[in-house]
């Protein structure tokens, strides 16, 4: 089978403080089939993004080479080759062009673009206005139904509702597997990569580490994040996200029993560190995620602020219900109502139950949930 995409020794290097260098790609290896469907996954920073934004010429290798065999589209994340000031309309007519498409080959898909991407009452509006569900919805139908023979696609589909990533994930497959076309897909939704990519790659920290069939590659990534920074304090961690007016320096639970006890109180700690004292209003989301990587909860908090430069939290956890397992948070800090700081995996916590300590199926595939109060008669 003939190669849509080849990527040779393609390298990324980035100038930080002065004369200090940070590789974020490699020597990056790959390859994609034609009419393959290959999913990448990495922990945040690993690389994904930067790899993407080179194949689309977003921006340029340090060191490499890439050969594309045929038109290639992207959608990397929102805002992403629209023009905030054009109509919904005009901007497919870009999009189309900028794939090297004619008019009437655009309009002859125009109506079924419109329709999957469900915007029609708003198409002579700038796309400014949308809101991002229906920017994404636009985006993604456009490059999913102009004629690319390569198809990249990033976490952006996260931002789109449950009915809209299912339709989407319909779509790439019956693009795959019915018109033959080649895509590389990296998202965090593990079992989207399973169920939709004939081969799985991971990155980490710029390279290529491991390539192969997807359930095995799922399993060693699931190996790997079990115990990603765990053991570096928050404090430590340079993998964020956000403006940086605030950063997450602690974030701990704990509880009053030497162990976290299914079904008994539990303690979240957090230590902020504020760096804009004219900020206003503080918020917290924190997002519960099981050993498996599968999102369980939230946990919020919202505070007026008064020029604060440290702050110290805490929030009771009631008759914690978790099922015997590991669990991780992650953490958004937002000041007024924009991302400070984002840490993902802030802190690891194992939940022990002393009466059904030996469930089976949490146990063996710690994918552990909550348990359901329920009585019997």
């Amino acid at each position: 089978m003939k190669n849509a995409l080849e990527i040779r020794d393609l390298s990324k290097e980035y100038r930080i403080k002065g004369k200090e260098k940070f590789h974020a790609l490699k020597k990056v290896n790959l390859e994609l089939k034609a009419g393959e469907v290959l999913g990448l996954v990495g922990h945040n920073g690993a690389g994904k993004s930067t790899l993407l934004k080179i194949l689309s010429r977003i921006t340029a290798p340090s060191a490499g080479e890439i050969d594309v065999y045929g038109r290639l589209a992207s959608l990397l994340e929102v805002g992403t080759g629209f023009h905030p000031e054009l109509s919904g309309r005009d901007n497919i007519y870009l999009n189309g062009s900028i794939l090297g498409m004619k008019r009437s080959e655009i309009k002859a898909r125009f109506e079924e673009i419109v329709e999957f991407a469900g915007v029609g009452r708003f198409l002579d509006m700038p796309v400014k206005r949308y809101s991002s569900g229906m920017y994404v919805r636009l985006a993604f139908s456009v490059a999913a139904h102009l004629d690319a023979e390569i198809l990249l696609i990033d976490e952006v589909l996260a931002v789109g509702d449950m009915d809209f990533q299912k339709k989407c994930l319909q779509r790439m497959e019956s693009l795959s597997k019915e018109e033959a076309r080649s895509i590389i897909f990296v998202s965090h939704n593990l079992n989207a990569i399973q169920s939709l990519c004939d081969r799985v790659a991971i990155i980490s920290e710029g390279q290529i580490v491991a390539e192969g069939k997807p359930g095995e590659m799922l399993s060693l990534y699931q190996e790997r994040l079990s115990t990603l920074h765990q053991g570096i304090p928050a404090a430590e961690r340079n993998d964020r996200e956000g403006d940086g007016r605030a950063r997450l320096i602690h974030c701990k639970t704990i509880s009053e029993q030497k162990q976290i006890i299914s079904g008994k109180d539990a303690e979240l700690q957090l230590k902020l560190d504020v760096k804009d004292s004219s900020a206003k209003k503080l918020r917290i989301s924190l997002h519960l995620f099981n050993a498996q990587g599968n999102y369980l909860s939230t946990v919020e908090h919202e505070q007026e602020l008064n020029g604060e430069t440290e702050l110290s939290c805490k929030a009771q956890l009631i008759d914690l219900p978790l099922m015997a397992g590991k669990f991780f948070w992650n953490c958004h800090i937002y000041l007024d109502g924009i991302r400070a700081d984002f840490l993902g995996r802030a802190a690891y916590f194992e939940v022990f139950d002393q009466e059904f300590q030996a469930n089976e199926i949490a146990q063996s595939r710690q994918n552990p949930g909550f348990y359901i109060q329920s009585k019997w008669k």
